[in-house]
């Protein structure tokens, strides 16, 4: 009973940040009008609006003007259904799962923000970072404030050393050999980053940024080699931080260890 109502609630909140993720960036109100469909403004009812089982008994269309329903809708639900079942399955049912759900429902709201519009927004990171800043006085948890603090600058500085690398160093040299390369991170990745260091600590910061980095070039060489992107052309950093903040959140202190191990050699 208790995996299927942590999956119901993901779903749900799935379904919520799919309105979320659509209207913050415009400015508009994530309460009010209620949901609609986007071509025709008819309301949606509220059994054409169960997350996963209405997109397929619609048939991924509008009830009323049968207008096309974006994939990415139940891919949302589905994504978040699946990650708090897997922090169920992580953590358990302890104050440390609701340290998890609260850090994936801002990754994933962030990063698909920053897919679409390729900003992201202050008014989402800021009370990230804040939650993540006090996550650590939650009972029982497993960072401390002092690592959160600690955490949360080491996110920070990475992407402003970043940017100061590029802005004074490598901006120059593209701009030597042709190419007009747009700014590898924004500073609204300073605060995302920041927020995953909070809530998972510096050691696992250190796993979060090196696994942001290292499939950011991964996917644009791929999509650099399929055609997909050209010289110059800006690609958002927001969604591989986190895919990072993920990666650290699972299975950060374990793969900290290792690396410390295998440079120790112990």
């Amino acid at each position: 009973m208790v995996w299927f109502l942590i999956l119901v609630l993901g779903l749900a909140l799935g379904s919520f940040l799919n309105v979320c993720i659509h209207r913050i960036p415009r400015g508009e109100s994530v309460i009010t009008p209620p949901s609609h469909c986007p071509r025709c403004g008819k309301r949606i009812r509220p059994y054409d609006n169960i997350p996963l089982l209405s997109y397929v008994l619609l048939g991924g269309r509008c009830r009323d003007c049968r207008a096309r329903i974006s994939i990415r809708y139940p891919l949302v639900e589905a994504l978040v259904g699946i990650l708090f079942v897997a922090s169920y399955a992580r953590f358990g049912l302890d104050w440390a799962l609701v340290r998890a759900l609260l850090l994936i429902v801002f990754l994933v709201l962030i990063a698909f923000i920053d897919l679409d519009c390729q900003i992201i927004p202050f008014r989402v990171s800021i009370p990230g970072l804040a939650l993540g800043l006090a996550s650590p006085l939650l009972p029982g948890s497993q960072v401390s404030l002092a690592n959160a603090v600690t955490g949360a600058a080491v996110g920070a500085v990475f992407v402003a050393g970043s940017w100061l690398l590029w802005r004074f160093v490598l901006a120059g040299a593209f701009r030597k050999v042709g190419v007009n390369q747009k700014e590898g991170m924004g500073w609204g990745d300073l605060p995302l980053a920041a927020m995953i260091g909070a809530f998972v600590g510096w050691q696992s910061t250190v796993v979060a940024l090196f696994c942001a980095v290292l499939s950011g070039v991964i996917v644009g060489l791929l999509l650099r080699a399929a055609g997909r992107t050209g010289r110059g052309q800006p690609m958002p950093f927001g969604p591989f931080l986190a895919f990072g903040g993920l990666v650290a959140l699972f299975f950060g202190s374990v793969l900290f260890d290792l690396y410390i191990r295998a440079v120790l050699g112990r």
